[in-house]
């Protein structure tokens, strides 16, 4: 069996042949790869830079679309131990979730992983959001931004504002009811749209994230920022007087922030949620080309790079 594998962490993953999977027992099922995306978050772990993997030989990557060749059927699948840039893989039978048969496996495979940043920051980083609740998508032009749009209108958004500095690719995001366009400074911003809003999905942060929040010192209702992302900066200087000024509530949503026990139990949702998406374009690279395709940067702009066994 083929799979991609990190073997010191400076020199990136390998092609390499290693045995095939065990056996499966009763408790799991082997399944065939089909697609499996380059997510931030993979290339992270594969750097030895992310918590989650320190350990050598690290084989790549934490999702994939697969097949159970028994029965033909699609499967998507999860996880953080292991890795799933391989041929085979064995997987616990709790943990996979069903796909309609004719879902694309690669923009399936690309799409999941931006996909749960937004729908785990409104369902575990959220509370007691109103019925047709407003929601701000900071970010709104970006991979994961676009599908926090169908995250928030799924989740009971009855309004839903995006914000981005690029005019023309904001207005071609879909769903959205009003769009702020960033200007430079970002002090020239007009918010106006924003008030009355009840929860920020952030994808971008800093000077802009303070400005949103600054305008928004007088609101006479609580306000739920949500930090995903950091697009444009990793710091932003929130005046103290802000926080005090009205109900904001400030949390972060990512891997740490929520368990992994309750990803699992929403990926039961969000699967068959993202069946009806439109979902994003992937680029689909073969599997044994990973170590030149790895660091290709003219792969950049054709679509999520997912890798095909």
């Amino acid at each position: 069996m083929h799979a991609a594998q990190v073997q010191s962490w400076p020199e990136g993953p390998r092609y390499v042949t290693l045995d095939d999977p065990l056996t499966p027992s009763d408790n799991q099922i082997q399944l065939r790869v089909l697609a499996a995306a380059a997510h931030q978050v993979v290339r992270s772990r594969a750097s030895g830079a992310h918590y989650s993997a320190r350990e050598l030989p690290h084989t790549v990557g934490i999702d994939c679309v697969a097949r159970d060749e028994a029965t033909g059927k699609l499967h998507y699948c999860f996880t953080l131990q292991g890795g799933t840039f391989a041929e085979y893989i064995n997987f616990e039978k709790d943990v996979i979730y069903p796909i309609p048969s004719d879902i694309d496996p690669a923009s399936f495979a690309a799409s999941v992983n931006p996909a749960m940043s937004s729908w785990m920051a409104i369902t575990q980083r959220t509370t007691n959001l109103p019925k047709d609740f407003i929601a701000v998508i900071v970010g709104a032009t970006s991979d994961s931004g676009r599908l926090a749009v169908y995250s928030a209108k799924a989740l009971g958004a009855g309004k839903i504002i995006g914000i981005a500095r690029n005019a023309a690719a904001l207005e071609k995001v879909e769903g959205l009811d009003e769009r702020v366009v960033l200007q430079d400074p970002i002090a020239e911003t007009d918010f106006s749209k924003v008030q009355g809003c009840d929860v920020i999905l952030d994808y971008v942060y800093g000077d802009a994230t303070v400005q949103l929040l600054s305008s928004l010192a007088r609101s006479r209702k609580p306000v739920q920022h949500v930090q995903v992302g950091s697009l444009a900066q990793r710091t932003a200087e929130i005046p103290s007087h802000l926080l005090r000024s009205f109900d904001l509530t400030i949390r972060g949503a990512g891997v740490g922030s929520w368990k992994v026990s309750a990803l699992q139990k929403e990926l039961q949702t969000l699967i068959p949620t993202m069946a009806s998406w439109k979902l994003l374009a992937a680029h689909s690279v073969p599997l044994k080309d990973i170590e030149t395709a790895w660091n290709d940067t003219s792969l950049v702009g054709e679509g999520r790079v997912v890798f095909v066994p």
